[in-house]
């Protein structure tokens, strides 16, 4: 018997892409549940939702927040609230192939270790290496990926102490590795990602603040001494050698700054993940590295 599927998805002003994910999602053939927050948007998106779901054919929560969680928090609101075996998070600025969602769940199933089973995304994904007889993979995207619960719960959800948004897929992700979980990747379940990265004259201030100060968090979380020159690496190129502009190493100057009233948490539970060592945990392919 196919399991049930709770799709998860948090807005922040995400009005203009709400008619083509919903179509998509209408495509799923297998039994789901759609779960839906709305991060205090200051456009229309509630009200665009509010209206495109009067006519949805499947179960659908909606919940507006007064205040941005944030992705972390955001996700683990609606985990909460959710109750089928996987949970299918998806980014709002996405649409599904044909069979994306049954193929993740097939492969999901076919190997109860599996904790993370992440879609292809068309037309630009994070470049990293996978398995191609496995499918396993370092780290899976937070923007179009199948969890089961149990490894999602096993862990407490995403860490939104210290994860707003960016890396916190791939802290949970290297957690999972560590607890013996896996992390797949599957080629042919398709999704296309309307990225911030290749919308034209989109401004990254916010996100490349979280990039650069939770790039560190990983660090702290999972790296050791010997990998030092990674880290040095890093803020070298975005301080010293790196072809920034002076506004983005201002940015960069705050965001370290920001990190550093964390380091005592993180400095407390990091020996719960780099005790022991695992093959996947690869800060070359994550933004450390960029």
């Amino acid at each position: 018997m196919t399991p049930d599927v709770d799709v998860l998805v948090v807005l922040y002003n995400s009005a203009s892409f709400i008619q083509p994910l919903l179509e998509s999602l209408s495509r799923i053939t297998i039994p789901f549940s759609l779960y839906l927050l709305d991060n205090a948007s200051s456009d229309d998106t509630a009200e665009k939702l509010a209206a495109s779901l009067a006519t949805f054919p499947v179960r659908t929560h909606l919940w507006r927040s007064l205040t941005n969680n944030g992705f972390a928090k955001g996700i683990n609101l609606l985990a909460r609230q959710s109750t089928s075996e996987f949970l299918f998070i998806l980014n709002p600025d996405t649409e599904l192939e044909q069979r994306c969602v049954e193929r993740l769940l097939e492969r999901a199933m076919s190997d109860p270790a599996i904790g993370l089973c992440e879609a292809r995304q068309q037309p630009r994904e994070h470049p990293k290496y996978y398995d191609p007889q496995t499918g396993e993979t370092t780290w899976c995207t937070g923007a179009a990926v199948l969890v089961r619960r149990k490894a999602f719960e096993e862990l407490g959800g995403f860490d939104e102490r210290i994860f707003f948004m960016y890396c916190e897929d791939v802290d949970l992700s290297w957690k999972l590795w560590v607890r013996g979980w896996k992390c797949i990747y599957v080629p042919d379940a398709v999704v296309r990602h309307y990225s911030q990265d290749i919308i034209p004259g989109k401004r990254r201030t916010v996100e490349n603040y979280f990039s650069f100060r939770n790039s560190l968090f990983l660090f702290y979380r999972f790296g050791t001494w010997n990998q030092k020159r990674v880290l040095y690496n890093f803020l070298l190129n975005r301080f010293v050698f790196g072809k920034y502009s002076f506004r983005s190493r201002v940015l960069y100057t705050f965001a370290f700054v920001d990190h550093i009233r964390y380091i005592p948490y993180l400095l407390r539970t990091r020996y719960l993940w780099c005790a022991k060592r695992h093959p996947w945990v690869r800060f070359e392919e994550t933004s450390l590295a960029e």
